[in-house]
């Protein structure tokens, strides 16, 4: 598990620093005339003044202490916008974790009833097929046919 947890938060890290632009473009494109010791501020706030070695591990540090900064939006934390979402996520993956056992279930006793039907031919097919899409794909279809 730890690994995996490092190997996450470096390839994240390496991902964001190898975007293209400066991670205070943002704030410099809502006032561009924005003076250079503004912007030397901006980056010691965000310690993008200090080599990259201890840049990373302040970030992996403020990650692993689950301190995600301040929303760029509103300027509240990000954590408590986090949580403020977390029931209703929870919520809904919990129904759908409810409804899939459920179909899956009774889909199950139904193509082992009959093997080799038409109708247990017809459910694998559309299992192997819902399984091969992408999910990103299958979402968008999913909202146009039920959105």
């Amino acid at each position: 598990m730890a690994p995996l947890l490092f190997g996450i938060i470096t390839i994240s890290f390496i991902v964001i620093h190898l975007a293209p632009g400066k991670p205070t473009a943002l704030q410099e494109a809502m006032n561009p005339k924005v003076s250079q010791e503004a912007r030397a501020r901006l980056e010691k706030l965000y310690g993008l003044d200090k080599p990259l070695h201890q840049q990373y591990l302040d970030w992996a540090g403020k990650v692993i202490a689950f301190d995600f900064g301040a929303s760029f939006v509103d300027g509240r934390p990000v954590t408590r916008k986090i949580f403020e979402r977390l029931p209703l996520t929870l919520c809904i993956n919990s129904i759908s974790l409810i409804l899939i056992l459920f179909l899956g279930i009774c889909i199950g006793i139904k193509c082992a009833k009959a093997p080799g039907s038409l109708y247990d031919h017809g459910m694998t097919a559309l299992l192997f097929t819902g399984f091969a899409m992408p999910g990103f794909w299958m979402s968008l279809l999913l909202m146009n046919l039920f959105g």
